[in-house]
């Protein structure tokens, strides 16, 4: 029996790995998921075997799964994320960098050092792509600490997704967060970002930008839409084991890397 244990088991990645898991191991794969929100509300999750409720950055939380569903796992997939957005990467402050770590990257060295987890998985983006470092904001500097922690060694083998654009709760966030800053946005220092704004309506501004990542990606990337069956698909890589530290997603297309991306 595989223990597995998806931390944001609610959200478009988590969703992932449960299916992937299950598709990959049936029955054979015993999966815990984890979910935050409204107590007093717990959603559906097809796939897992137990849901329980947790603050994954409360000071106790390790300690507090390790006593409700065992300290033992073969996967623990990291799939949660909260942090400001919606500026350019260059201008988060330290402040904005650390209450984005809270949830966003701190979690992942304790659920390491708290329990027994044969590969750790972590989630970033591509977020030294032109178009992401003008509104990816603190979350870029989050993903890159995940990117780096992932090539240092531990206790755990660590691996990471890296996906490109897909839709989910938080790009649907980011979008409403630009449209709701877009005059402002209409005299940012950044060229660029200014560019999308300067005499724009902000919703043909933000369809704009949203397609100029789109476009970027295919470029760079070789493909972009990023849709669920391909996250499904490159979860599927992770499970087999691959040969490097990271799998990546864009669109349709699968590959593995070796190397964190640059921050700058």
């Amino acid at each position: 029996m595989s223990e597995i244990l998806v931390i944001g088991a609610t959200g478009v990645m988590g969703s992932a790995a449960i299916r992937a898991a299950r598709e990959t191991l049936g029955d054979a794969a015993h999966i815990v998921g984890v979910w935050y929100g409204r107590e007093d509300n717990a959603p559906e999750v097809p796939g897992v075997d137990r849901l329980l409720f947790a603050d994954i950055g409360a000071a106790a939380a390790i300690d507090d799964l390790a006593t409700r569903a065992g300290r033992r796992f073969d996967w623990c997939f990291f799939a949660t994320a909260l942090g400001e957005v919606g500026f350019p990467v260059a201008e988060a402050t330290a402040a904005q960098i650390a209450a984005s770590n809270h949830l966003s990257f701190d979690p992942l060295p304790r659920l390491e050092a708290g329990l027994e987890i044969g590969t750790l998985v972590g989630y970033s983006t591509f977020y030294d792509l032109a178009h992401q470092k003008i509104t990816y904001g603190a979350m870029g500097h989050s993903k890159h600490a995940i990117e780096r922690w992932t090539l240092e060694p531990g206790r755990s083998r660590r691996l990471c997704l890296r996906a490109g654009a897909f839709r989910s709760a938080s790009s649907q966030g980011i979008k409403l967060l630009v449209r709701r800053n877009a005059k402002a946005l209409a005299n940012a220092s950044d060229p660029l970002l200014r560019s999308f704004f300067a005499d724009a309506k902000p919703s043909e501004a933000v369809e704009r930008l949203e397609q100029a990542v789109f476009a970027e990606e295919r470029a760079t990337l070789g493909d972009t839409g990023t849709d669920l069956d391909a996250l499904v698909a490159a979860h599927k890589v992770l499970l087999a084991g691959p040969d490097a530290s990271f799998v990546n997603v864009a669109g349709q297309r699968i590959w593995t890397s070796s190397e964190a991306l640059p921050i700058t």
